[in-house]
């Protein structure tokens, strides 16, 4: 698998540097990961950071209400709850196609991180086996884009910073662009 990551796309790359945006676990990790996403970051002034950093717990982490919880099955639920039966139907697509979460850090298996990862090392595959394409292709038209999209909505509804916008539309862009990869 190393060597496929050896070879990412722009598109690919993309993906995994939202990937480790979503995945923040802290104000460092998350202006890293912001700083990568987009090069006019370094204008941000400390205060912006704090603000961002703030809007990044209230949209994603808590300790209140989530204003866009990153779980796939939040969406898809009728009681919106986490680890429900669409987290068991994304677990058991994985284990079709050989992959699993390594839950070290125990975050559910539906985390958008989780599901820009596992659409990044389809994409990668797809360029070496059809399999993977096809794999590629169910997995966004019947997973990702049930829910994602309404994700996405609720960051620019619920963000209060122009940095957390900012990264709603970069993931929007790049499911614009997924989407137009699949219906080749």
């Amino acid at each position: 698998m190393g060597e496929i990551y050896e070879t990412l796309t722009s598109f690919e790359s993309t993906g995994l540097l939202l990937r480790d945006f979503f995945i923040s676990y802290d104000g460092s990790t998350l202006k890293e990961a912001y700083s990568a996403l987009d090069k006019n970051a370094s204008t941000l002034t400390e205060q912006e950071w704090r603000e961002a950093e703030y809007d990044f717990n209230a949209l994603f982490v808590g300790p209140q209400t989530l204003k866009a919880a990153p779980f796939a099955s939040v969406y898809l639920e009728e009681d919106a709850l986490v680890m429900g039966k669409s987290t068991l139907n994304i677990r058991e697509f994985m284990v079709s196609i050989g992959l699993s979460i390594n839950n070290a850090n125990n975050i559910p298996d539906d985390h958008i991180s989780y599901v820009l990862e596992l659409t990044v090392l389809l994409s990668a595959n797809a360029r070496v086996s059809s399999e993977y394409q096809v794999a590629l292709n169910c997995y966004t038209k019947e997973y990702i884009a049930s829910w994602v999209p309404e994700y996405i909505e609720k960051i620019n509804r619920n963000a209060q910073t122009a940095t957390l916008k900012s990264v709603a539309e970069k993931l929007s862009f790049w499911l614009d662009e997924l989407n137009t990869r699949v219906s080749l």
